[in-house]
């Protein structure tokens, strides 16, 4: 019986004090890469297949509306589950959230628990257990 392997998880926003905040949440439980740049993802999907995509809608050059129609291009993730993050929780994001097959839309400041908490409602909880 090997390891088991820790989800994988991408954070994508560009504030890096919300990025540190996702990681000192998430971690230890998961693997937790953070890009403070939506154009930056393309690259680190030719060599990583994170299990969940958490992202920030209002970025420069790019979106999360955008990032998502891109990450959807690849055939790993067409299905991967993705959490939106916003300083900007209106209700035109959420129906945009929903018309684009977002998985959770949390509004900023995240609670640590509960983005933990979202975050394994997302994931196969037989491959990630984590504690309040």
């Amino acid at each position: 019986m090997g390891i088991k392997k820790k989800p994988c998880i991408l954070a994508v926003d560009d504030v890096s004090v919300v990025l540190n905040a996702i990681i000192d949440a998430l971690h230890p439980h998961y693997d937790v890469f953070a890009l403070s740049k939506a154009k930056q993802v393309g690259v680190f999907l030719q060599t990583h297949k994170p299990d969940l995509f958490i992202l920030d809608i209002e970025m420069p050059e790019m979106n999360g509306y955008e990032l998502i129609d891109s990450i959807r291009k690849h055939p790993d993730h067409k299905d991967t589950p993705v959490i939106f993050l916003t300083g900007n929780a209106t209700i035109k994001h959420f129906q945009n959230s929903i018309e684009y097959g977002v998985a959770d839309f949390i509004a900023k400041p995240v609670d640590p628990a509960e983005l933990r908490k979202r975050v394994q409602s997302k994931i196969d909880p037989k491959t990630a257990k984590p504690k309040g």
